[in-house]
């Protein structure tokens, strides 16, 4: 009586064109193409079935043997108590190799993420040789970008670099949970758990760094939010047209929330005015927009209890003393310096200096005052 490889994984991966995967409702998403296969240690990829000579006549021959002896490669491994079984044994893709199944705890794209290979979510170390386009996501453990990141997502659990830099068309979304290293950005928000590191310009971009950040080249434009240490080694602010903005002292990841809070409480306030409008219209109108309206204003209320709440934990958070900006290069004029409660915005130009709080203000230090 033959045996049935079954697989809990697709074998063809790889080996047929991918395919936008289809909805509920008929139609297809192109970002979606199932490009990796992720398993997690311990779970089943593979299992003996027996089946009799007519069952075997419907199954693909390919898989149909006589004795039961798994194709194991690396990463692979069998239970004593379920020897008729094969088990992923680390965390990564899964698919066959040299005839053999194997689980790959890295995974490397050697071209663009688009069109062509959909979104990439891995649960390892993820490499793409190429860019990531607009549009598109990529996520992974330690995330590492040869080419260059577009108006896309990104995200790293752990670290995440890019070497091409971003030019993101105020659309990019960068996270990583600790550092995040680019050659340069344009126009991106990035998010990361300890340092941004940012070799050449940072320009016209959202920060939230939860340590440090450092820009090897010019820091102009954005909002910029970092607990504790800001250098910029060209230099700060691009002159009175360009708007930026520094916060220091708070956690940034606190901060981030409190923005989402903000754009949320803005939206409801333009949905209550339509809907307010549109009741003004007659007792039909009343009855449609009634409810809607009864239920963006307790949304709003709640937000703004829920905004309340999340500044008590940012105000726990606060770390003043410890905060510094050091610009070895030039200050423009312009540049809005808050470290806690204290405020300062730069009407000058100044060169080799650093700021720092003291007594409630934001103070100008000289080479002569630099820490080392």
């Amino acid at each position: 009586m033959p045996y049935y490889l079954k697989h809990h994984f697709d074998p063809d991966t790889g080996r047929r064109r991918l395919v936008p995967e289809k909805q509920a409702d008929g139609s297809v998403d192109h970002f979606e193409l199932n490009y990796v296969q992720n398993v997690e240690a311990g779970n089943v990829i593979a299992e003996w079935v027996e089946v009799d000579e007519e069952e075997a006549e419907k199954l693909d021959s390919r898989y149909l043997f006589e004795e039961r002896k798994f194709p194991a490669g690396h990463g692979t491994g069998i239970k004593h108590r379920h020897p008729d079984r094969l088990y992923a044994a680390v965390n990564g893709w899964v698919g066959y190799s040299d005839g053999r199944i194997r689980v790959h705890e890295k995974l490397t794209i050697e071209k663009d993420v688009d069109y062509n290979t959909g979104n990439i979510d891995f649960i390892g170390n993820l490499t793409v040789r190429g860019c990531v386009r607009s549009g598109f996501h990529v996520g992974g453990r330690d995330v590492r970008i040869d080419g260059q990141i577009e108006g896309a997502r990104v995200e790293a659990l752990h670290s995440l670099s890019c070497r091409g830099g971003v030019k993101g068309s105020h659309e990019a979304f960068l996270e990583s949970g600790k550092t995040m290293k680019l050659a340069f950005c344009e126009n991106a928000t990035l998010k990361a758990g300890e340092d941004v590191l940012v070799k050449g310009a940072l320009m016209h971009s959202d920060v939230y760094a939860g340590r440090r950040l450092a820009v090897g080249g010019r820091l102009t434009g954005g909002r910029i939010v970092c607990h504790e240490y800001i250098y910029v080694g060209e230099q700060l602010g691009g002159g009175l047209d360009t708007s930026t903005r520094i916060i220091l002292g708070y956690n940034p990841t606190l901060m981030y929330a409190d923005e989402e809070y903000n754009a949320r409480i803005r939206l409801l306030h333009d949905r209550i005015k339509t809907y307010e409008k549109q009741m003004s219209k007659g007792p039909d109108f009343r009855e449609e927009f009634g409810p809607k309206l009864e239920a963006a204003i307790k949304e709003l209320n709640l937000v703004k209890m829920l905004k309340v709440k999340l500044w008590e934990g940012i105000q726990g958070t606060e770390c003043l003393d410890e905060c510094k900006i050091l610009v070895p290069g030039v200050v423009k004029p312009g540049v809005e310096i808050s470290i806690g409660d204290a405020f300062l915005k730069v009407d000058d130009y100044f060169e080799d200096v650093y700021f720092y709080y003291e007594n409630y203000e934001v103070k100008i230090g000289t080479s002569s005052k630099r820490l080392g």
